[in-house]
């Protein structure tokens, strides 16, 4: 036999032997291997640990659902909060990458010996904000002057330093494009644990399951009260019930004794008339004294052991009552 904790597990393979097969042979009706709980039985003839069980398992599932909900959310703002470090990777990486090609247009600038003053730099400079102006969540605006002075530019044609500046500046495009996506995830996804972390304290869930845990194992307590105070009065009635019928039957041994020393009494009492009565006869008809001393004394000697005999029945009386 196999002991953890209240399972009890009994069969053929325990005892060590190898003739498992032949012995369930001899008794078919026998079970390899049994389970049995014994906490189960116990909780059957338990009603109160019964009830203490249920609400126990009602209180933990409520705790447990709320657990399990905290850390869902804790596992989302984890997640979320991963996610805004890979994006801001990302959003780095696409930036280094503009700022590289920026530092080259510029060196580009230095190569033509191009001034930032100049009409050409100029022309270049409103080429590159129509450019802006079309990017993912820009928010430069061109006015219809700009886009007058841009045809023009076009129609005369770029100059050999604003064609290779704008083909740099056209490399920057998909590196904008990141960027742009991965602030605007990461604006996103700040917003969300924001609003998250803002409805916590309305839901404060662990709090409120444990105040429900609180209510059932309170509400059990109170049913389990009612049981042990009913079961205490169900013991009490059967305990002044049995006292009750040993007083009853003390009361007829008592009164049964007593009618016994009323009888002995009462042979005593007859006794005593008897042996007047005989007295008087011998006297009557002169019997000698010798004669008449030995008869009172017999009668004197059987009174006496009537006299030990009531004396003995009053001691049983007495340790009776006592």
């Amino acid at each position: 036999m196999k002991v953890n904790n209240t399972s009890i597990f009994m069969g053929d393979d325990v005892f060590g032997t190898s003739n498992t097969s032949e012995r369930s042979n001899n008794n078919p009706s026998k079970s390899s291997g049994i389970s049995i709980n014994g906490s189960s039985f116990a909780m059957q003839n338990d009603p109160v640990a019964a009830k203490r069980e249920e609400a126990r398992k009602k209180a933990m599932k409520i705790i447990g659902d709320a657990f399990a909900n905290d850390r869902k959310i804790d596992e989302d703002l984890d997640a979320r909060s991963e996610h805004i470090r890979k994006l801001k990777t990302v959003q780095n990486d696409a930036n280094k990458v503009i700022n590289e090609i920026e530092s080259d247009r510029a060196a580009l600038r230095d190569e033509y010996g191009i001034d930032t003053d100049s009409q050409e730099e100029k022309e270049l400079q409103l080429l590159e904000k129509e450019f802006r102006a079309r990017q993912k969540g820009s928010d430069v605006q061109l006015t219809k002057e700009d886009m007058e002075e841009i045809a023009k530019i076009k129609a005369k044609g770029l100059t050999e330093y604003q064609s290779r500046s704008m083909e740099m500046l056209d490399y920057e495009k998909p590196y904008l494009d990141a960027a742009y996506e991965a602030k605007a995830g990461i604006e996103e996804e700040n917003l969300t644990i924001a609003a998250i972390k803002r409805e916590l304290p309305k839901n404060v869930a662990m709090l409120k399951a444990q105040d429900k845990a609180d209510a059932i194992e309170d509400a059990a307590s109170k049913e389990i009260m009612g049981m042990l105070v009913d079961e205490a009065k169900e013991h009490i009635d059967e305990e002044a019930k049995e006292a009750e019928e040993k007083a009853k039957e003390k009361q007829e041994k008592e009164e049964e004794l007593q009618e016994k020393i009323d009888a002995a009494r009462e042979r005593r009492k007859e006794e005593e008339e008897l042996t007047e009565d005989i007295v008087e006869s011998a006297q009557d008809l002169n019997v000698t004294t010798a004669n008449i001393n030995d008869a009172q004394k017999d009668i004197k000697d059987m009174m006496n052991k009537l006299a030990l005999v009531e004396e003995d029945m009053k001691g049983a009386a007495v340790d009776q009552k006592s």
